[in-house]
């Protein structure tokens, strides 16, 4: 969420005298680490993640959930007393570190340690993530779940955090219609940038969600309607809300949002700055296959993702900036909220074309020319001088005299605010931990369970390392990418939806200034089309993987993950956003008027918090993949004890208290140390035959495309436990 310095910070009329100060010194300070770190080389790949989580209270006698309020500021201080949390149990495993979020129900944990990037090393974030629930589980009271979703379905609607605790639209802070104030995390800088921003607006912030269209929505929209026009400046608002969209007025709607982030360390400058690029046009496409959020106080939206909705809700621009009305003073046209996509390519080679920076870019011209002055090249200039034309949202008086030569912290104050897809990330000027260059991927909203999360981020890890490794060029026109995001929010946008996308994304000697850009579904981008001759990412990652020394039982695992981001991106099952909406609509409180009421909610949430220790309904969720979760990233490296093992007695605590939340009595998942194999599947990974074959034919295609001389069916020689009729070695791990 940025810094979160001690200090006093000012507010929006005392801070903004000192805005021009900021931005000189910010740039100062780039330079200075610029300079300092660009002939940095041969830095290990390393990589960590972050994950968000929410708590509810659950009130099973008058069966309701709400947001608890202060509760995340308590648990910290227990989570920081808690010695398991960062001393690692028999010196494996990462460790945790625990971090505030904006809201006061949300709390977010890292590693406390970076992974490696050996293929063994992408097994424990897994591990990793798991013993964060188990810890968050100890300390939850007996009434509380934990939950991994972007958001909490009914937040913003009546009484979501309790009767006591009331939204103040004439406060200080927000003057939020939905939100309180008291729902914002104490630390004085997230009230200060919430004030700052709408004051520097000029206007609360205005956030249109389209509601998904059921027989009796209209009576919802018009009972918002009359709910709006009833405060002062309502007229307003329903004049400039488009038609049928759900309002929202709040930056508690967007950054009180949780999300699944990773962040790379490169070997170099150079090598960031293109990851940067590639990862970009990744961002919308893994924004859809990750698609969460399909509910927005406590309505049905006609979207499955956040992004569009945290872009509104801290978009400080004035109504000059944002072409609505004439430019005052030194105002200049600015197209994106601070919280958007990016808007030019950064690499320093021929692959960054002047035909793919195809969208405006303001900047700031003074930063630009002292950037370029001080030898920075045209690219990353322009790249700091357009996060420069952004302002301070938050400066501490405390803060405002710094060395430039030893401080960065005016350069982070804009570089922190500047809320993109991706973010190019230099080595801070303080710097005991040796940080390097490093790019962090922004896009992917959190999912229910570990096990997904933990695929999707060994996903891209491998994704990043193929870029490299197979000399990938993923790059097109940045307007189509926008365009991209826009499709990635729409509602089944991972199987309804094309995506532009590069047919071929094997780099070729001389670079082709206007690539070919196709339209292909997510099936095609991720799992390939022969017909249409594309090579699916999936198939790249496995080349990849198969190049790497690297344990049997490690491989089989990833090969695991890497098929479950195959089936989401096929329909074979379904996004999360997909099967909270089927829940909603299926419900039997659910009256058509795309409502979501604190009945379906008190289920859902205890349904999910059930669900994130693979228990209750997890099957409908990943298929086969619920019976696949137990392993232990410890043991195969061996290790006797590890570290949130599914074995330990710790990792109970929180299956048990789902099992309390959950309304089945039995659960879906079964060890798979206890369940035998079934006939015709592997007798390591346990998946089907027919699907070894079908990824053997896959391999031997991607092997003529890479010009590998390796035969595809090296991938596996384990006997499998054949079924009548059917009889093969080739296995899948």
């Amino acid at each position: 969420m940025g810094l979160l310095d001690a200090g006093t910070p000012l507010s929006w009329a005392e801070g903004k005298q000192y805005a021009a100060h900021v931005k000189k010194h910010g740039v100062e300070q780039f330079i200075s680490i610029y300079n300092n770190n660009k002939d940095l080389a041969g830095s290990p790949f390393l990589w960590g993640d972050e994950v968000e989580y929410f708590i509810a209270t659950v009130d099973d006698e008058n069966t309701r959930t709400e947001l608890p309020a202060l509760r995340a500021p308590e648990l910290l201080r227990e989570l920081d007393a808690d010695s398991q949390s960062a001393v690692p149990v028999n010196g494996e495993g990462k460790g945790v570190v625990w971090h505030p979020e904006y809201a006061n129900w949300m709390i977010e944990a890292t590693p406390a340690l970076p992974y490696g990037g050996k293929p063994e090393d992408l097994l424990e974030v897994e591990t990793n993530m798991r013993l964060r629930r188990e810890i968050l589980s100890r300390h939850l009271k007996d009434d509380e779940a934990l939950v991994t979703l972007p958001a909490y379905p009914r937040l913003g609607a009546a009484n979501f955090a309790g009767k006591a605790m009331q939204p103040q639209p004439n406060g200080s802070v927000s003057k939020s219609l939905y939100i309180p104030d008291d729902a914002i995390q104490p630390h004085p800088r997230f009230p200060t940038l919430t004030s700052n921003i709408r004051q520097r607006r000029g206007e609360k912030v205005m956030i249109a969600v389209p509601v998904f269209q059921d027989e009796h929505t209209h009576k919802t929209i018009e009972e918002q309607a009359e709910q709006i026009r009833a405060q002062p400046g309502g007229d307003r608002v329903l004049a400039e809300l488009p038609q049928d969209s759900i309002y929202m007025d709040a930056m508690a709607f967007g950054m009180g949002a949780g999300c699944l982030q990773v962040t790379f360390q490169a070997a170099d400058v150079s090598e960031a700055r293109e990851l940067y690029d590639q990862l970009a046009v990744m961002a919308p496409i893994m924004l859809a296959l990750t698609a969460a959020s399909p509910v927005w106080k406590g309505m049905l939206a006609d979207i499955d993702a956040r992004w569009d909705i945290i872009s509104a809700s801290v978009d400080d621009r004035t109504r000059g900036e944002r072409g609505l009305a004439e430019a005052q003073g030194s105002e200049q046209r600015i197209h994106k909220s601070r919280y958007s996509s990016i808007d030019t390519y950064i690499a320093d080679s021929a692959l960054n074309r002047a035909s793919m920076n195809d969208v405006p870019v303001p900047i700031n011209e003074e930063a630009m020319a002292r950037l370029v002055e001080a030898g920075v090249d045209e690219a990353m200039a322009k790249h700091v001088a357009h996060l420069f034309v952004r302002d301070p949202l938050v400066v501490y008086r405390e803060k405002l005299e710094q060395d430039d030569k030893l401080d960065n912290d005016h350069f982070e104050n804009i570089q922190s605010t500047n809320w993109n897809t991706v973010r190019f990330k230099p080595p801070p000027a303080k710097n005991p931990h040796d940080i390097k260059w490093r790019v962090e991927f922004r896009s992917m909203e959190v999912n229910v369970t570990d096990f997904e999360n933990a695929a999707f981020s060994a996903f891209m890890i491998l994704f990043a390392q193929t870029i490299k490794a197979q000399q990938l060029d993923l790059y097109m026109p940045i307007s189509q990418v926008d365009a991209n995001m826009a499709r990635a929010h729409r509602r089944g946008a991972a199987l309804a939806e094309k995506f532009h996308f590069r047919s071929s994304i094997a780099r070729s000697e001389n670079v082709d200034a206007n690539p070919e850009v196709a339209e292909l579904s997510m099936d095609q981008i991720i799992n390939g089309d022969a017909a249409a001759n594309v090579v699916g990412l999936v198939d790249l990652v496995r080349a990849h993987l198969r190049s790497q020394e690297c344990a049997p039982e490690a491989r089989a695992r990833l090969e695991m993950y890497l098929d479950f981001v195959a089936a989401r991106a096929s329909g074979e099952i379904p996004t999360a956003a997909a099967w909270l909406r089927e829940f909603v609509v299926t419900h039997p409180g659910y009256k058509q008027d795309s409502v979501v009421s604190e009945a379906v909610c008190y289920d859902l949430i205890k349904e999910v918090a059930a669900m994130g220790a693979m228990q209750g309904r997890v099957a409908e969720l990943l298929g086969a993949f619920a019976q696949q979760h137990s392993f232990s990233s410890a043991k195969i490296n061996g290790a006797a004890s590890p570290v949130g093992s599914a074995s330990g007695a710790e990792t109970e605590v929180a299956a048990e208290r789902a099992a309390s939340l959950t309304r089945s009595s039995s659960s879906s998942s079964m060890s798979s140390q206890e369940e035998a194999v079934p006939a015709g599947r592997c007798k390591n990974c346990q998946f089907d035959a027919f699907s070894c074959a079908e990824r053997a034919e896959r391999m031997q295609r991607i092997s003529v495309w890479l010009g590998a001389t390796r035969s595809a069916h090296a991938m596996c020689e384990r006997p499998m436990q054949a079924s009548a009729g059917m009889e093969t070695s080739v296995g899948c791990c």
